[in-house]
């Protein structure tokens, strides 16, 4: 039996061409070809999940989760703040802390801060 890896992302969105500006320039990632309602982003190095961005309808909702690690979160965060997203809260759990942030489409995220055994990047 395989293993299971995690390859895309899929985010559901009704502007599918306006947000991938936003995680394109988020993430460094390149546009891929695919065909309408999709637009499709990579990592350029290939190590990274292939980012799909699919046209739907209601706007605002999120269909998903993204949990991003970073050496300094509060950096990533300014950053990101300056491409768009909007910084929600700060959460600390346990030995973890991190950013919620949400897309410029209101899709919620996390920059989590990339320390311990099971978060470093």
């Amino acid at each position: 039996m395989g293993r299971l890896r995690l390859r895309g992302i899929t985010v559901d969105d009704p502007d599918p061409e306006s947000l991938a500006g936003f995680w394109s320039a988020a993430l460094g990632y390149e546009r891929r070809s695919l065909w309408e309602p999709y637009v499709g982003l990579r990592d350029p190095s290939g190590r990274d999940p292939l980012v799909t961005l699919q046209r739907a309808s209601g706007h605002g909702r999120n269909h998903l989760h993204l949990d991003l690690y970073a050496d300094d979160p509060d950096d990533e965060a300014d950053r990101l703040v300056e491409l768009g997203a909007l910084r929600v809260r700060r959460v600390a759990e346990g030995d973890a802390w991190w950013w919620v942030l949400e897309d410029p489409s209101g899709n919620e995220f996390c920059i989590i801060a990339a320390t311990g055994p099971d978060r470093e990047i």
